[in-house]
């Protein structure tokens, strides 16, 4: 047992390494609670690590292994930030045990007040959705395409 625990630290001092904002935070060590997963990383330096999700309309969308001390403007600053088309004002955090806390970023950014915004905990699924406009596009074109299909079809059967 001791060699396999001997071999992952290993694994995770060779391997593990993510760059935060230009930080460097190796040497990731999970830190186990019993029977349950890893819910923390120690990171190199001893900086505490959660991993949380980020969807949607954000440059670079995935897991991210952040400080704890992150918030939410962070993770999207270490995402690239949000695409044009996202909907600020209606990003989603949906918790482990279900819950759905809606953020209101584009005020945050019109305020600047931080009660706004929502601590990250390990696990959190965060959800920046598209604009209206966004997704009237996505209508159109899946219209466009189908008439430019039809089309076709009657064209061909003409000839």
């Amino acid at each position: 047992m001791k060699a396999k625990v001997i071999l992952v630290v290993v694994w995770f001092v060779v391997l593990g390494s993510l760059s935060v904002q230009g930080q460097e935070f190796g040497n990731q060590v999970p830190i186990p609670f019993g029977d349950r997963p890893a819910q923390y990383i120690l990171g190199s330096g001893d900086v505490l690590l959660i991993s949380v999700n980020l969807w949607g309309h954000v440059r670079k969308p995935g897991i991210y292994n952040i400080p704890s001390n992150f918030g939410i403007i962070d993770l999207l600053s270490s995402a690239g930030g949000p695409l044009s088309s996202a909907r600020l004002n209606d990003v989603r955090i949906i918790r482990k045990n279900q819950e759905v806390i809606t953020v209101n970023i584009e005020e945050f950014i019109k305020t600047g007040n931080k009660d706004l915004l929502v601590p990250l905990q390990p696990g959190d699924v965060i959800i920046v959705s598209g604009s209206i406009s966004d997704i009237f596009g996505r209508v159109v074109g899946f219209i466009r395409d189908v008439a430019i299909i039809v089309n076709v079809i009657l064209l061909a059967t003409r000839i």
